[in-house]
Order: structure tokens, then C-alpha cells, then sequence
């Protein structure tokens, strides 16, 4: 039997050295792209995007309808250290961040309107829900029913010889 001792923080060891060798590999890269947080809800007929863009200026944020392809780019920009200024803590990342929706067939941009406020953008396609239709019933045609109680000869002589059998 082969027994295998792992030391207990080996997996840090191995989170860290490859924290290391990503940021080795994106050393020198002036921006990072983010996916934007977002949620898609319908309000009656219309259909709402809402993305989360904290620090965001409206001036940073591009949204885009390119035929069913609707595009939100927003960039936050670092925050420039003056001289004699030092972080402490650094954990508000600048960078680009998108996200992309496929819309139904007919969506134009006169649809759309965008707005943010409190860091949250909010863009709203006026009348891109359609009910959805109603089920129809719909008649089956066929052969029709042997009324009751009508017997083929063969089978009424069957019939009352069984009944008088039974008897």
C-alpha cells in the first residue's frame, strides 16, 4: 500500500504560483476587460437590461444596437496617484467592461433608451415583449360513431345466444 502525505497548504502554494504566473503573463497590458453584473426583466411590454456600473461616468458608457446584437461597454478608469501619494490597498480595478445580448428579430435603436443613476445603467426596449398567443382548440375529423345499441346480424345472434347461455 502506497501511502501519499500532502501538506496541508500545498494548494495555496499552487493558487499562488499561478496568481504569480498570470500576473507575469499580463504584466504590461494597459486595460483589463470585465464582464458587466447584469439582469434582463420584462415591465408589461417592455424589456429591461440593468447592469451594474460602479464608478462609471454616463460619459464612459457606450451602448450599441448593431442588427440583434446589443452591446454595453463601460470603462472605469484608475484613479492617477499624485506625487507622494501611496496606496495602501488597491482593490478598485480599473478596465473595460462589456457585455452583449442577442435580440428578438425587429428591435430598433428607436426602441432603446439608457440611463444611469447610482451606478446602475438601465436600458429599456419599449415594446419588445408580444404576448404570447393563445391556444386554439382545433376540431378533429374522423370516421364517425356506431350509435349504441345497433348490432352488426352476425353479432346480435352472438348476443342473445349468450344472454340465453348465461341464463
Amino acid at each position: 500500500m502506497i501511502v501519499r502525505y500532502q501538506h496541508p497548504y500545498a494548494a495555496f502554494r499552487q493558487l499562488d504560483r499561478e496568481f504569480e504566473r498570470l500576473a507575469r503573463a499580463g504584466f504590461g497590458q494597459r486595460s483589463v476587460q470585465y464582464t458587466l453584473r447584469s439582469d434582463i426583466y420584462t415591465e408589461g411590454e417592455d424589456l429591461v437590461v440593468t447592469a451594474a456600473v460602479p464608478g462609471v461616468s454616463p460619459e464612459d458608457v457606450t451602448v450599441e444596437l448593431e442588427g440583434r446584437r446589443l452591446s454595453i461597454t463601460a470603462e472605469r478608469r484608475q484613479r492617477e496617484a499624485a506625487e507622494g501619494d501611496r496606496y495602501l490597498v488597491r482593490g478598485l480595478a480599473g478596465g473595460t467592461f462589456r457585455r452583449e445580448f442577442q435580440l428578438r428579430e425587429g428591435v430598433t435603436a428607436d426602441q432603446l433608451s439608457a440611463a444611469v443613476a447610482d451606478g446602475i445603467l438601465t436600458i429599456r426596449i419599449a415594446g419588445a415583449v408580444k404576448p404570447a398567443p393563445q391556444a386554439q382548440r382545433i376540431p378533429i375529423n374522423g370516421v364517425e360513431p356506431a350509435i349504441e345499441g345497433e348490432a352488426v346480424e352476425g353479432e346480435a345472434a352472438e348476443s342473445e345466444a349468450t344472454s340465453e347461455d348465461a341464463a
